[in-house]
């Protein structure tokens, strides 16, 4: 019995520590960046004495991340078909908001389902030898349904993470049209409230804006025309009727005061609505438990009865 469960344990640790090392981890910008400048402050010190320091305080280092990436490099085109045959193309504005790599998605899944399979064929083999031999199918079987089901796993948690962050979004483009309306309402024009409202807010939606925006100026377009395409790439029509609106006073010269402040306070009443629905569909859920146990209660009251009736 102490062998079953030693052996149960390093399945899990095992299974565990293969998961771990499936799933990509983010790196850190802030320490990318700090790592990035301080290698560029000492090449600008010297070059030749910063080489051969390097070479000998970080040689393991150095070379454990060329190793990385050219693994890296070698499996791109493999992970590239993966996420072709794999048709992970009709996430692209979930993952786009989310900030996830397809590539990733489809290592997740890949792991996940390989993790699926195994798991019931080592519980078999540990079954096996126990002296409980289970038929060839039952292992094959279980992992392929296991398998199948812990591949979705990793859509399933993008799809929420999705969800969350367009809520978020939404909420993030009503504040940005009140900034942009006190921004025209300071005389301020079309592209300059637009640029100065997402500098003002904070945020990943306002990140994904502000870089909108610079993408459009390096690339020689209308910010709305930017903002346009960023509302079909994350699939957040709202930020499309900013666009709309602000085209309207960059190329026609309307006065869009009172269109951005009307927009803006339908979109908060639609968010309010969206709150309250959630708030009464949480409530019903905490009922269901309650009435759950009234019932049990009523029954074990009139069970003794009932057991007498049918026994009398």
């Amino acid at each position: 019995m102490t062998a079953l469960v030693l052996a149960g344990a390093l399945v899990g640790i095992g299974v565990t520590m293969v998961l771990g090392g499936l799933r990509a981890t983010a790196p850190d910008l802030a320490a990318a960046v700090a790592r990035l400048g301080a290698a560029t402050e000492r090449t600008d010190r010297s070059g030749a004495t910063r080489g051969s320091g390097a070479t000998r305080g970080s040689g393991a280092t150095r070379g454990s991340g060329a190793t990385r990436g050219a693994l890296a490099v070698a499996l791109a085109p493999h992970v590239a078909r993966l996420v072709v045959a794999l048709r992970l193309d009709r996430h692209r504005a979930d993952l786009a908001l989310t900030g996830t790599a397809p590539s990733r998605l489809a290592v997740e899944k890949v792991g996940y389902a390989v993790a699926g399979v195994v798991f019931p064929i080592l519980m078999a083999s540990i079954l096996l030898l126990a002296g409980l031999a289970l038929p060839f199918g039952v292992p094959v079987a279980a992992g392929l349904a296991l398998g199948a089901g812990m591949s979705l796993l990793p859509e399933v948690e993008l799809r929420r993470r999705a969800a969350l962050a367009r809520d978020q979004m939404r909420r993030t483009v009503c504040v940005y049209l009140e900034l942009v309306a006190l921004e025209r309402a300071a005389d301020a024009g079309a592209v300059e409230a637009l640029e100065r409202a997402a500098a003002i807010g904070a945020g990943p939606g306002f990140v994904h804006i502000r870089e909108a925006l610079l993408r459009a100026r390096l690339e020689g377009r209308t910010p709305w025309q930017q903002l346009s395409s960023l509302a079909d790439e994350l699939a957040v029509p709202e930020l499309g009727d900013v666009a709309d609106i602000m085209r309207l006073s960059g190329e026609d010269g309307a006065a869009v005061l009172p269109t951005l402040r009307a927009r803006a306070a339908s979109l908060r009443t639609s968010l309010l609505q969206a709150e309250v629905a959630a708030a009464n569909e949480a409530s019903e859920r905490m009922s269901v438990p309650v009435a759950l146990l009234g019932v049990a209660f009523m029954a074990l009251l009139g069970f003794p009865a009932l057991w007498r009736i049918l026994l009398g």
